[in-house]
């Protein structure tokens, strides 16, 4: 009977699974809070969609796709930040842009 519970963390993806589960259990409801007191609930979508780009285009050149959306994902925010400094335009203006952007790419 305690062998279903037991026979699953014979094997280490699912070691590593349960590990990488709890880590991000912790790590994204903190970073998600504090979006939301900052008023950027937008922001984790924007960053999400931003990230869609830097996967084709690293798949299609054949390189890493980790390296390819994590570049993305900075130009995206970059973008974000770039638009706020250059003009009058709202944070949520700017995201929405920037989210419309990166998902057409």
């Amino acid at each position: 009977m305690l062998n279903f519970l037991i026979e699953p963390w014979q094997y280490k993806f699912m070691r590593n699974a349960i590990a990488i589960g709890i880590l991000v259990g912790i790590l994204c409801p903190v970073v998600g809070s504090y979006l939301i007191v900052q008023r950027m609930a937008l922001y984790g979508d924007v960053i999400a969609h931003a990230v869609l780009p830097g996967l084709s285009l690293s798949f299609f050149l054949g390189i890493d796709i980790a390296s390819g959306a994590f570049i993305s994902g900075i130009l995206g925010a970059g973008t974000i930040s770039w638009i706020r400094s250059q003009s009058r335009v709202k944070v949520d203006a700017a995201m929405a842009l920037t989210f419309s952007s990166f998902f057409s790419v």
